[in-house]
């Protein structure tokens, strides 16, 4: 397609105009990305159903050794983000580190049948966790101008949806293949996170630039506490992350244990309810992530993360909803979870690039360090409070939702906040 053509698609169709990155790395970071999160999205919408359905341990104890896993994300986090800022190391040695550590997970769940054994392996996730996000954002920094900046991270949510949305479905067919057996599931979660690791080391080249000044390690983590913007956007993620935690390891557990109309019921199909969540939270984050990113382009970003907490309120309520009536469950339940994934592909690619704002290009890793914490925090609380909601009695489980979507409120306050510090410039 020569020049002239390429700005005639460009002006006639919008969409188009997203894909259109300077950097063709982009696409093979997006296809790291997919692979992880195949992995990623088997490990933790898998953990929950086959450790409390099959292995029978509670739900509380399993939730709480998920939200272990955040613990040792924020260490993850931290040394990850040193790690990719360092000329020693950089990103791509960062990446293949965490590759590394998230086989020897997908290696220790599949013979884990005792809680300690789950802990330890949600021990070591968070840090391999941690390591990936903090070394695979920075790079996506590095490979974009900041303009394009959202698209390009709208491009990496879209290959993280699919990656989720392969990794459990496949899971389900899987688990029904090997007749509910996770030692299947999870050596072959460990496949994709080789073929992740070969990709790293053979086709995805260091992006930190060898120009760029770096400071001390330590310098470089105080400074990005020390900026109130920074501290004020990772206290609204938070809430963010929380949401996204809660529905990725809360929602599966309640659909199938609480919502009859879903099929569900105790002993209920976990397929079904991993196709559900698949097509309609997934699936349509998939598709939609393009246009939402490209349809909010010239919107003040802080506005968008606006738009996104709004859109959580009403997703939590759908799922009260569809907990409570008596009929018509299942079209609740489709329906509140494509305004799930509505708020997170929302939310995802605006986030990213307010903190790539934040941030001078030698201390990416330690801004992405410090802003990631709301990651970790949010996958800690929201398996543990969403587990003890789930080990209650159905009316507890179903006024949940409501709770969270009462929590949002918490967000559009802090969220006016740091839009105030935006406007007068006040960066420490």
């Amino acid at each position: 397609m020569n020049p002239e053509e390429n700005a005639s698609l460009t002006q006639s169709n919008p969409l188009w105009s997203s894909l259109q990155l300077s950097n063709s790395q982009v696409w093979i970071q997006a296809a790291g990305r997919s692979l992880s999160q195949i992995g990623a999205g088997l490990i933790y919408f898998y953990i929950p159903l086959v450790f409390v359905n099959q292995v029978g341990l509670s739900a509380a104890s399993v939730g709480f050794s998920l939200g272990l896993s955040s613990l040792t994300g924020v260490l993850g986090h931290l040394l990850g983000g040193v790690l990719a800022d360092s000329p020693r190391f950089g990103r791509k040695t960062t990446l293949s580190v965490s590759a590394t550590l998230s086989v020897a997970v997908s290696l220790l769940l599949a013979v884990t049948q005792t809680l300690p054994m789950l802990t330890i392996a949600c021990l070591l996730l968070g840090i391999s966790i941690g390591f990936y996000w903090t070394a695979a954002d920075a790079a996506v920094m590095d490979i974009t101008t900041l303009e394009e900046r959202h698209q390009a991270f709208a491009v990496m949510s879209v290959a993280e949806n699919l990656g989720n949305g392969i990794g459990i479905l496949g899971g389900g067919l899987l688990l029904v293949l090997v007749h509910q057996n996770h030692l299947a599931l999870f050596l072959a979660c460990s496949g994709f996170f080789l073929a992740f690791l070969g990709l790293t080391q053979f086709a995805i080249p260091e992006t930190r630039s060898p120009n760029s000044t770096h400071e001390n390690t330590t310098t470089g983590i105080l400074t990005a506490l020390r900026d109130r913007l920074l501290i004020t956007f990772v206290l609204a993620n938070v809430l963010f992350t929380t949401y996204i935690a809660i529905v990725a390891s809360t929602i599966p557990l309640y659909f199938t244990n609480f919502v009859t109309g879903m099929g569900g019921g105790p002993g209920a199909s976990v397929t079904s309810t991993a196709n559900l969540f698949t097509w309609c939270y997934i699936g349509i984050g998939a598709i939609l992530q393009l246009p939402i990113a490209q349809l909010f382009t010239h919107y003040q970003r802080v506005r968008v993360l606006m738009i996104a907490m709004l859109i959580w309120a009403v997703g939590f309520a759908l799922v009260w909803v569809t907990g409570t009536v008596t009929t018509a469950q299942l079209i609740w339940g489709v329906g509140a979870l494509c305004m799930l994934s509505i708020a997170s592909v929302t939310y995802k690619p605006f986030a990213s690039a307010i903190v790539s704002e934040l941030a001078s290009e030698s201390l990416r890793g330690s801004y992405i360090a410090i802003s990631s914490q709301c990651w970790a925090i949010g996958y800690f609380i929201g398996p543990i409070i969403g587990g003890w909601a789930m080990d209650q009695s159905a009316l507890i489980a179903d006024r949940f939702w409501l709770g969270a979507a009462a929590t949002t409120a918490i967000g559009l306050l802090v969220l006016q906040v740091f839009q105030r510090g935006v406007q007068s410039g006040v960066q420490s």
